[in-house]
């Protein structure tokens, strides 16, 4: 691109405008799009695959409000206290996922569970699999588009483009690259229900681009409306979409005027603009309506002894690491675990460097220094997760660094080429010469940098083969993380192994002997292995610590079945209900048990169908299990037709196994005989 520029005549005289030679450079830049979509593909083809893991259980496989989109306002919803609670559109996409995956397919969320044929059931969850990680990988290609347009739009400013302006679309195109291949990124891209990160980080780029393009565009007013739009799309994905109306302000403030604007025309400058910031504003505001108590237990003042300080020292720490992982992405941990930090002598050199950055950056911005906007955007996005507010079960999180790691690769890129530019100026020889040996050593170095990140993440995705594997890579990276343990234990409990499972579940209780967590999965493990007594030892050790542990008291309540003492359960069942109105399991165990027990005291049928008929709603009539509670019921209440008919539909459903066939069959028979149900063995 020619250094030589003319201005082309807008509305208004206020702001500057892309030069002329911009206008013609589509071809470029969608040469550089198709690069950055196909390096972005290559790098994330391995994640294809992977499985369901951490959260994914809660927010997608327990979920019941995905289980259909009609009506819109449930296919928004979601149970408490998970990853898409309080985040609408994050919450509709997943349940578009499941609508559109196929039917025989959909509630397949493990890759070989026990039952059935190995390879079929592998084939099944193949199908459903990939169409959430088809999802989560065009959500970040099209966000690595949106950073590339954002950067060269910024780089053709006024501000800029004497410098830098005829290397806009390579700068952009370098900056979009390296960002899209990162490993970094993993986790908000294999990690399904993670897309709540690059979903909003990809409205907050939107929002950011459409807002630049209205500085000059000659339809300010469209490029203004889709601004506010993407605000508010990333605002009901994820609260970070906040930060935007900040971040468009800042950008306004260096580079939009001209640097030497005198007061009158800087004071027009901004009330141009004016109706965006309103609408921005308005915009954000939408959190203090869609956010509200959706994670109670999990962010704010004084739980688990978190406080402010407590809090902005241990993410002093933090933040450096991020950097670190940044420049060298290695070791990749999901939820890493840092312990408390209590005293700032702990902490000195990190919160030196940082307060250095953060100075520099506010000098920057109040002498109005284009490279401000890099710090700017690293520190204002990371503020509302990493400053002082705890977010007591996420301390430290890679998929935080998404966007913030934007600002770096941009730094790093165009360092790079004005370092490039002062060393090749020494070289005695031609000026078309030293370009020439300057595109051949810039196009080395950025294919070097991004096929050795490309390949990091190809090999990163294959940790996210299974729940279990990515747990078993987090213990060898952290031996002493406790949550990691007690997560690995869960999995193994869930798959029957349950001496293995207490191993790695001791070793937690071991590691941090005040979790209720660990404690509650440890009654797991050993209600699988038969240890009643000890199982409800140990949950009932948790609900000491935490009398609301909404798990252990389920857990005991199972575990108080299983030693024949329903009675006794009950109480713990509707402890665990009101806070978990929508769990399936709660809902199922429990109706059954006031359905089926043998024990007069406890059935109650009228009780019983109530939460039946909501786990049959939740779940659209599509799980056997809700159907066969309603089932149970209905013949408590001595609705025998209507128990057999229900059943029949269960029977009906593609999913079942064949064991689970043959019990229905059993119930069926039972129901045309006109004979009530009892839980078997009791």
């Amino acid at each position: 691109m020619s250094r030589r520029s003319t201005r082309l005549k807008t509305r208004s005289s206020v702001g500057p405008a892309i030069p002329a030679p911009a206008a013609r450079a589509w071809p470029a830049c969608a040469f550089a799009a198709a690069l950055i979509v196909v390096a972005g593909a290559w790098a994330y083809q391995t994640s294809l695959g992977a499985a369901f893991v951490f959260d994914d259980f809660p927010a997608i496989v327990e979920n019941p409000y995905i289980r259909s989109l009609w009506p819109p306002a449930r296919a928004m919803s979601a149970p408490p206290d998970v990853t898409v609670s309080g985040r609408p559109l994050a919450s509709l996409t997943l349940a578009a996922n499941y609508a559109l995956a196929p039917a025989d397919a959909r509630d397949v969320f493990e890759p070989a569970p026990a039952g059935g044929t190995t390879a079929e059931t592998a084939g099944r969850f193949a199908r459903n699999v990939w169409g959430y990680h088809v999802l989560n990988l065009a959500i970040h290609l099209a966000a690595a588009l949106a950073l590339f347009g954002v950067v060269r739009r910024t780089l053709l400013r006024d501000r800029l483009r004497p410098s830098l302006g005829s290397a806009a679309t390579s700068l952009a195109f370098a900056t979009a690259l390296v960002w899209v291949v990162h490993p970094l990124h993993t986790e908000a891209v294999t990690y399904i229900v993670q897309r709540v990160e690059s979903l909003a980080g990809l409205f907050v780029l939107l929002a950011l681009y459409c807002a630049v393009r209205a500085a000059d565009a000659p339809r300010a007013r469209l490029w203004t409306a889709g601004a506010v739009a993407s605000c508010a799309l990333g605002i009901a994905t994820k609260e970070v979409a906040v930060v935007t109306p900040v971040l468009v302000v800042l950008w306004d403030w260096l580079f939009f005027a001209p640097a030497s604007a005198e007061r009158g025309r800087w004071t027009a400058t901004w009330r141009r603009r004016w109706p965006l910031y309103a609408g921005l504003a308005a915009a954000a505001s939408l959190v203090a309506v869609i956010a509200p108590g959706t994670r109670a237990h999990s962010v704010g003042f004084g739980l688990e002894g978190w406080t402010s300080w407590t809090y902005l020292l241990t993410e002093s720490r933090v933040l450096v690491h991020y950097l670190r992982l940044a420049v060298w992405p290695a070791p990749l941990v999901l939820d890493p675990y840092w312990p408390m930090v209590r005293s700032l002598g702990a902490v000195v050199a990190p919160m030196a460097a940082l307060t250095l950055l953060l100075a520099l950056t506010i000098v920057g911005l109040a002498r109005r220094h284009p490279v401000a906007m890099l710090g700017a955007w690293f520190f204002v996005i990371l503020a509302p997760t990493s400053s002082v507010i705890p977010i007591v079960t996420e301390i430290a999180a890679e998929h935080r660094m998404y966007l913030p790691l934007g600002a770096i690769a941009a730094g790093a890129t165009i360092g790079a080429y004005l370092l490039g530019e002062i060393l090749l100026s020494r070289l005695p020889s031609s000026a078309r010469s030293r370009k020439r040996i300057g595109q051949a050593i810039g196009f080395a170095l950025l294919a070097a940098v991004v096929v050795v990140l490309g390949v990091e993440t190809r090999a990163r995705n294959r940790d996210y083969a299974s729940d279990e594997r990515i747990w078993r890579d987090t213990i060898q990276k952290q031996p002493d993380n406790p949550r990691a343990r007690t997560a690995l234990g869960a999995d193994l409990v869930i798959a029957g192994r349950y001496q293995e499972a207490e191993e790695q579940l001791q070793a937690a209780v071991g590691l941090d002997p005040a979790s209720p967590m660990a404690l509650s999965n440890l009654g797991a493990a050993e209600y699988g292995l038969g240890q009643i007594d000890a199982s409800i030892g140990h949950l009932e050790r948790a609900l000491a610590l935490r009398p609301d542990y909404v798990d252990a008291h389920h857990n005991l309540a199972e575990s108080y079945v299983a030693r024949r003492q329903d009675a006794l359960a009950v109480p713990h069942y509707l402890r665990a209900l009101p806070a978990q109105p929508d769990n399936l399991v709660v809902l199922n165990h429990f109706g059954l048990i006031l359905a089926a027990s043998p024990d007069d005291t406890v059935r109650n049928g009228a009780m019983s169908l109530d939460l039946a008929e909501r786990a049959v709603r939740l779940t659209s009539r599509h799980d056997a299990a809700s159907l066969s509670t309603l089932g149970a019921a209905l013949a408590e209440l001595d609705r025998f037709d209507e128990a057999a008919a229900v059943l029949r539909e269960a029977i009906a459903l593609p999913t079942n196994t064949p064991a689970l066939v043959a019990e229905f069959d059993r119930r069926l028979s039972a129901y045309g005989a006109h004979r009530k149900v009892r839980l078997p063995g009791r």
